[in-house]
C-alpha cells in the first residue's frame, strides 16, 4: 500500500476533528502536492518548520502548540509528522502533550528517521544545549516507510542514517554486520529495503518488550551515552555534528569500553573502529573537549546515584545494557579514538 491508500484507510478509521501537518520547510518545497489527497472536510493545516537540530526545541514546539490552538484543534485531532528525525521527535513531542495527548502518525523520509527516530514512540527536545534533555513516550497510529525519499537525501544525510542501522547491526544482528562491513561507499541503490524492515522489526521488538525504557530497552542506546555528548559539544562549538555521525563515532568509544570491561577482544574493537573510520571523520579533540565531553556524558539521562550507565557490546551482534563505567575510562576511551 502507498501512503495515500494508508492514510485515507487511517482516516476512516479514527475520523478526526482537524489535521495538523508539521512537515520540514525543504521537503515542502520538495514535495508540495504530497497531502493533495486528503479531504477539505479535515480542514488539512500545514505548518513548515525551519530544518535543522536547533529547531527541536521548545520554542518550536510552543510555537505549533499556539497556532494549533489558535486554529481550534481539539482533543481528537491528527497531527502528521513528514520529514527527518527532527520533525518525527518534535512532533511527537508536540502531539504527545497537546491537550494531554492526541493521535499522531510519522512519515519519515531520512534513512535515520526510518528505522530510529519514527519507531518505539521516544520524542524529545534539545535543552541548553543537551541532547533530548525533555521528551516523552507516545507512540504514533502509524509509521508509513517510503523509500523513495533515500533517492532524495546527500550522501551525507544517507551516512547520518547509515550510522544508526550500523548500530542495529552490531548490537543484534550479526547477518546484517556481515552483510555491510566491507561496504566502502554509501549510496542510496546499496541499501537494501530489507535491511530497513531488519532494523525497524528489531526495535519493534525490543520496545514491546520494554516501552518505558527501564530496562531492555537501552540496548538501543549503544554509541549514545558518548555520541549524544560530542553532538552537545557540537551545539557548544556552533558546529553541528550530524546524529548518526556522532553516534558512529560514540560507538568506537563503547566498542573500546567494551573491551575494558572484557566484553569484546581488542580486534574486535578495532575492527569496528577500522571501519567506521573508512566511513566517518574523525574529530580532533582537545583535553578541553574531554573535560566538556564528561560534564555531558554525566547529564546523559540513563544516569542515576552519580554513575555512568552505558550498554555494552558482548559480541559482534550482541549487546547488554546498563552497565556502569568511571570517568577514566570514559577519557581513556576518547584518547584511543584519537590514536
Amino acid at each position: 500500500m502507498n501512503h495515500i491508500e494508508i492514510i485515507s484507510a487511517l482516516l476512516s478509521k479514527i475520523n478526526p476533528s482537524k489535521i495538523v501537518i508539521i512537515a520540514d520547510a525543504n521537503l515542502m518545497q520538495l514535495c508540495p502536492g504530497y497531502f493533495n489527497f486528503i479531504p477539505s472536510h479535515f480542514s488539512p493545516y500545514m505548518l513548515a518548520i525551519p530544518s535543522g537540530e536547533k529547531s527541536k526545541s521548545l520554542t518550536e514546539a510552543t510555537y505549533i502548540w499556539q497556532n494549533m490552538l489558535e486554529n481550534n484543534f481539539d482533543k481528537d485531532s491528527l497531527l502528521i509528522n513528514f520529514g527527518g528525525g527532527m520533525i518525527c521527535d518534535l512532533g511527537g513531542f508536540v502531539a504527545a502533550n497537546y491537550k494531554r495527548g492526541i493521535r499522531f502518525l510519522n512519515i519519515p523520509t531520512t534513512l535515520l528517521a526510518m528505522i530510529d527516530a519514527a519507531i518505539g514512540g521516544k520524542n524529545g527536545l534539545n535543552l541548553h544545549h543537551i541532547k533530548n534533555a525533555i521528551g516523552s513516550i507516545h507512540l504514533p497510529e502509524e509509521v508509513i516507510i517510503d523509500t523513495q525519499f533515500l533517492m532524495t537525501l546527500s550522501p551525507l544525510q544517507l551516512l547520518n542514517g547509515w550510522g544508526e542501522l550500523i548500530k542495529y547491526a552490531l548490537i543484534g544482528d550479526q547477518v546484517l554486520w556481515q552483510a555491510i562491513n566491507k561496504m566502502e561507499r554509501i549510496h542510496y541503490k546499496s541499501i537494501k529495503k530489507e535491511w530497513i524492515d531488519r532494523c525497524i522489526q528489531f526495535k519493534n521488538r525490543v520496545v514491546e518488550e520494554d516501552l518505558y525504557d527501564t530496562g531492555p530497552r537501552r540496548i538501543l542506546n549503544f554509541g549514545h551515552t558518548i555520541g549524544h555528548a560530542l553532538e552537545s559539544l557540537s551545539f557548544d562549538k556552533n558546529n553541528l555534528l550530524p546524529h548518526g555521525h556522532a553516534i558512529a563515532i560514540g560507538m568506537v568509544c563503547e566498542s573500546y569500553l567494551s573491551y575494558l570491561h572484557h566484553h569484546v577482544s581488542l580486534e574486535d574493537a578495532t575492527t569496528i573502529k577500522q571501519y567506521i573510520q573508512r566511513l566517518y571523520f574523525t574529530p580532533t579533540l582537545s583535553e578541553l573537549d574531554f573535560k566538556t565531553l564528561i560534564k555531558h556524558v554525566r547529564a546523559d539521562k540513563k544516569n542515576s546515584h552519580e554513575t555512568i550507565n552505558i550498554t555494552l557490546l558482548d559480541a559482534l551482534g550482541k549487546a547488554s545494557p546498563n552497565h556502569t563505567v568511571t570517568e577514566e575510562e570514559v577519557i581513556q576511551s576518547l584518547q584511543w579514538l584519537q590514536q
